[in-house]
């Protein structure tokens, strides 16, 4: 980051150090990147309950319009055509997976004028409509393209899916204990062992996962839970 500051195009927009010796960094920031890409990186301060008064409020820090239709996709999966289905889609899934209400939250986003594209990390609070259910934040990366209008023709969301689903269920932390002290120990000394044995290659990573996997199974059936999970299906 110190490089990008000391630039001279940083150093134009009044980036740099302080006589104290103190970062002090001017917004928004201008440099060029290894790939001679121009991009620019502003600081903001948006903050909005749901998720239309959110983008309402970052199309206006962005300097860009909304139009009726859009292509917006969750980690390249669904789409949704138009801006009217995303916002309903929102409203429905926050009601069903037991959210009562949403803080969206963005603090910085980045802008490539060359690709017409702005790209953000936006931050959720969500307050839990069920006791039981703990209230829980989550971060997402959003990517919006614009075209020479600069109103909004793209907007894709990369985010943890699995892990938003266990906040959601109220999993997360069981599910975090469960891989960080069983699954990884165990995960690192196979890869240790797969190392070690000088055969690795396509062919026998998949042995090697063909044998986890027949090893889960075997272990899963003769288990009570396996046993039981048998005797239910077949009353």
């Amino acid at each position: 980051m110190h490089s990008a500051l000391n630039s001279p195009l940083a150093c134009e927009n009044g980036a740099g150090f302080g006589k104290d010796g103190q970062e002090k960094v001017a917004h928004p920031l201008q440099f060029q990147i290894c790939d001679s890409r121009e991009i620019h990186v502003s600081a903001c301060n948006v903050r909005a309950d749901g998720l239309q008064g959110f983008v309402t409020r970052i199309m206006q820090e962005l300097s860009l319009s909304m139009g009726k239709n859009v292509d917006f996709c969750m980690n390249s999966n669904a789409i949704i055509g138009n801006w009217e289905d995303v916002f309903k889609a929102e409203k429905c899934y926050t009601t069903v997976l037991g959210i009562k209400s949403r803080t969206y939250r963005c603090f910085s986003f980045t802008h490539e004028p060359e690709h017409q594209l702005c790209y953000l990390i936006l931050e959720e609070d969500n307050l839990r409509s069920v006791g039981y259910l703990p209230d829980f934040k989550f971060k997402a990366m959003v990517l919006c393209w614009y075209d020479s209008k600069r109103e909004v023709c793209k907007v894709e969301v990369q985010y943890d899916q699995l892990g938003f689903y266990m906040h959601c269920l109220g999993l997360f932390a069981a599910h975090q204990w469960l891989s960080r002290r069983v699954l990884t120990p165990v995960i690192v000394m196979s890869a240790k062992a797969y190392l070690a044995s000088g055969l690795v290659g396509p062919l026998s990573f998949l042995l090697h996962v063909v044998f986890f996997t027949v090893c889960f199974l075997r272990i899963f059936v003769t288990s009570n839970v396996g046993q039981c999970c048998f005797s239910c299906s077949t009353s």
